[in-house]
């Protein structure tokens, strides 16, 4: 059997879901961690995931995602999801990316690069200066150029 009409994986609805659960869950991080810095949090063939860099504890050991954590970080992207939030792009200008990100120190090493034009939102190399964009559901906006879903609602919530 031909799979000449195949979608690829980066336009398919699989990977929108991915992308999209990836912002939810930095989103959900950023809240109940204020001083966590974001990296990348790319799909991939298996799933999704995010780099995120927590506040030091009190002994200055780099703090570490606790099982009680978690269980109230997927709380909290099932209310995300549920509330249904649109996904926004825009464009930005370097400025404003630098701005928007200020405290990101992650993602301004990112937004250097791109404006270089020798990576792209995921650390791959390019030969060109990349067009820098932003997704934004609630009050998260991130950097990144997608594609996501219409809204977060589109995310499945079970299991």
């Amino acid at each position: 059997m031909s799979n000449k009409h195949a979608i690829p994986y980066e336009e398919s609805d699989l990977y929108k879901i991915r992308h999209s659960a990836a912002h939810i869950m930095a989103q959900a991080v950023l809240e109940q961690y204020p001083e966590a810095r974001l990296a990348i949090g790319p799909p991939t063939a298996d799933g999704f995931y995010y780099d995120f860099d927590l506040a030091k504890d009190q002994n200055g050991q780099p703090e570490t995602f606790k099982p009680e954590d978690l269980k109230e970080l997927e709380k909290r992207m099932r209310q995300i999801i549920g509330e249904q939030h649109p996904f926004i792009y825009r464009e930005v200008t370097m400025e404003e990316a630098r701005d928007l990100f200020q405290d990101q120190t992650y993602k301004l090493e990112l937004i250097a690069g791109l404006a270089e034009g020798k990576i792209d939102e995921y650390r791959n190399i390019r030969n060109h200066p990349a067009i820098i964009s932003t997704y934004q559901q609630d009050f998260f906006e991130d950097l990144y150029g997608g594609p996501h879903l219409a809204h977060t609602g589109l995310v499945p919530a079970d299991g």
